[in-house]
């Protein structure tokens, strides 16, 4: 190349390379602004969620006091004596930590605590009227609550909703923008050379074609050289770069599809929330008729003579106490007690719920059990609720037609396996292939809490649950627990 080539090849090198350069800021601008709001978007996510993670607790707290007054005045009716001071002065204390925490939204909480509080702490009034009119504040207080929650979640869920559709319109319309600037930017640089802005056009539609030999005394023949050989690369990018995009565009399906199932997650579990308040509710209002009939029967028991009548009422009232045992820890509401292990004699427990259900279960139907005489410390309602509900649904998958229903229960060492199979129509291949989901069903009139409550007892005992199909193509549950000495 000539000493006046080399200028004038310098100068378009600094030409072609200069919108090149515009382009990349463009890029990093877009992405930079970009990534910027959407760490804006979850900035504000997180600022919505922290009010309503205070108030929960706060509301938990508020139940906690809700629940412990009601229990000091069971108590009090129940044995005819003056509730506990300590206990009511320890739900004052409360009251007044949740005054001064100051999570509530509703502006009027405040007051009422204090309100509440003013009513357990005067010497005046005695200690019943007291904790009914506290009692009558503190639900007031929490349904206030409630309601401003539902209004906030709603609200929070409004703001997210535009800011996520927000943020799809600037991932898409700022990249799209910053392309619109390059083309122009490019066509401004090259407007002067009409052959070479002809050939960067078809790099911008894609055509990578190689320019024509052109003659050597030709002012940009080193420019069409060093073309032809960008124009290979291209071509050899563009290929890697259409891989590479089928690639992102499975990962990003996939991405995709679980986002949904975990959508679909965090849904069942509002659902499950839904279900639990309403069965925290129930439970209250089942609790005491649930006591009296249980005693009623207990008072049957030692009035009828000894025999099978006998032992009918005997295991009816103990179903009773064990329904009453229930309802009382569902009112705990949340708190993280496990059932207390005690002795078992399993071939006793399968004896009295096979006694039982055999009144429920359709004549047709055979239930057969083989059980280990052994006893073992393991958590007794626990094992009662999962086998009777194991059994129920074995029932129930048979219907009136004639079938077998099998119990076999083994100790090895410190471990106990429950296994209940049948030859009905057997578990539906989702629940096999996909496990245990909430509102799982293949029942017209069912709720899919079936076995997810059954998952959720044995897994709180510290056991595992495993679904399958038993020799004769029906249902076959393997349940394992712990079984200490």
């Amino acid at each position: 190349m000539s000493t006046a080539a080399q200028p004038r090849a310098g100068a378009i090198q600094k030409t072609l390379l200069q919108p090149s350069r515009f382009a990349v800021f463009l890029a990093v601008g877009a992405v930079v602004l970009s990534l910027g709001f959407l760490a804006y978007t979850a900035a504000q996510s997180s600022q919505r969620l922290d009010p309503l993670e205070r108030h929960m607790s706060h509301l938990q707290d508020l139940q906690h006091v809700n629940i412990a007054i009601q229990e000091l005045l069971i108590h009090h009716f129940r044995s005819a004596t003056e509730p506990d001071p300590a206990q009511v002065d320890r739900i004052s204390a409360t009251l007044d930590a949740l005054v001064h925490r100051g999570a509530q939204l509703h502006p009027q909480t405040p007051a009422n605590l204090r309100q509440a509080k003013s009513f357990l702490d005067d010497s005046r009034v005695d200690a019943k009227t007291g904790l009914l009119a506290a009692l009558a504040i503190i639900r007031r207080t929490l349904d206030q609550e409630n309601r401003l929650q539902h209004e906030v979640v709603i609200d929070s869920r409004r703001a997210a909703d535009v800011e996520t559709a927000v943020a799809i319109a600037a991932m898409v319309l700022t990249p799209l923008l910053a392309l619109g600037l390059m083309i122009g930017v490019q066509r401004r640089g090259f407007r002067s050379i009409d052959r070479l802005s002809r050939l960067l056009e078809n790099v911008g539609n894609l055509d990578f074609s190689a320019v024509a030999p052109v003659p050597s005394d030709d002012p940009l023949a080193d420019v069409y050289e060093r073309y032809n050989d960008m124009a290979a690369r291209l071509r050899a990018a563009s290929s890697e770069a259409e891989a590479h995009a089928s690639a992102l565009e499975s990962q990003v399906r996939a991405a995709s599809e679980t986002l949904l199932r975990q959508q679909a997650e965090l849904e069942n579990g509002a659902r499950l929330a839904a279900v639990g308040e309403f069965a925290a509710r129930l439970a209250h209002e089942l609790r005491n008729p649930i006591s009296g009939i249980s005693a009623a029967l207990h008072n049957m028991e030692e009035e009828l003579p000894p025999g099978e009548e006998q032992d009918r009422v005997r295991l009816i009232a103990d179903e009773m106490e064990r329904v009453t045992g229930l309802l009382n820890r569902m009112l705990e509401q949340g708190r993280a007690h496990l059932e207390t292990p005690v002795q078992v004699d399993t071939r006793r427990l399968v004896g009295d719920i096979v006694r039982l259900l055999r009144y429920q279960v359709p004549d047709p139907i055979e239930i057969h059990a083989r059980v280990d005489d052994t006893t073992c410390t393991l958590p007794r309602d626990t094992l009662r609720q999962v086998l009777i509900n194991l059994l129920r649904n074995a029932s129930e998958a048979i219907g009136d037609a004639p079938g077998v229903i099998s119990i076999d229960i083994e100790r090895a060492g410190d471990q106990l396996t429950l296994t209940v199979a049948d030859n009905g129509p057997g578990y539906p291949e989702a629940l096999l292939s996909r496990g245990i989901r909430p509102f799982q069903t293949n029942k017209a009139d069912g709720t899919g809490l079936g076995m997810s409550i059954i998952q959720r007892l044995v897994r709180s005992a510290g056991g595992e649950i495993h679904l399958g199909r038993s020799r004769d193509g029906g249902a076959r549950t393997v349940v394992t627990l712990p079984c200490g000495d």
